[in-house]
């Protein structure tokens, strides 16, 4: 019985994190709709981001969401895409965008508190003319949820 009581315990802890896994956020802004990423659902997540992924085919990155805000801080190591670093303070406003470098280790800070943080593949941020100051939303849906939602990747989007 104690066995039983264990493995439940192990499922709710573990077995629940790992479906929040795989929640996913559309985000919104006035120059684009439906930009898919990843979102960083719990401590493990956030500190593995995107490290060891060589490149993005189902998603176009990550977000991070903070339960209060926060002044954050990103580093590189182990990271294979270089990235838009957005960072989103509480009233989804954008506050500052910053490169991250492949591999580099010097950390990357926001400048001030913020409730989220978004990683997007190099250029993308340009190419979806995203800029300080705009305003940012975003829809969480599951797996499930997606399979039917028409959504764009980032690197496909031509130049302009």
């Amino acid at each position: 019985m104690r066995i039983l009581s264990y493995k439940i315990l192990f499922f709710f802890i573990f077995g629940f994190t790992e479906l929040r896994s795989n929640e996913f956020a559309l985000i919104h802004s006035k120059n684009f709709s439906n930009l898919l990423v990843k979102i960083a659902v719990d401590d493990n997540t956030k500190q593995k981001g995107l490290m060891n992924i060589k490149q993005l085919k189902t998603h176009n990155g990550m977000l991070f969401i903070y339960d209060a805000p926060q002044i954050v801080k990103f580093w590189m190591y182990n990271t294979f895409i270089p990235l838009d670093i957005i960072f989103i303070d509480d009233r989804n406003i954008i506050s500052s965008i910053k490169e991250g470098v492949p591999m580099e280790k010097n950390l990357i800070s926001s400048e001030i508190k913020i409730s989220a943080v978004l990683e997007i593949p190099r250029g993308c941020a340009k190419k979806l003319k995203v800029k300080k100051g705009q305003t940012v939303s975003w829809i969480i849906k599951k797996t499930a949820e997606i399979k039917n939602i028409r959504y764009f990747h980032c690197l496909n989007l031509k130049e302009k």
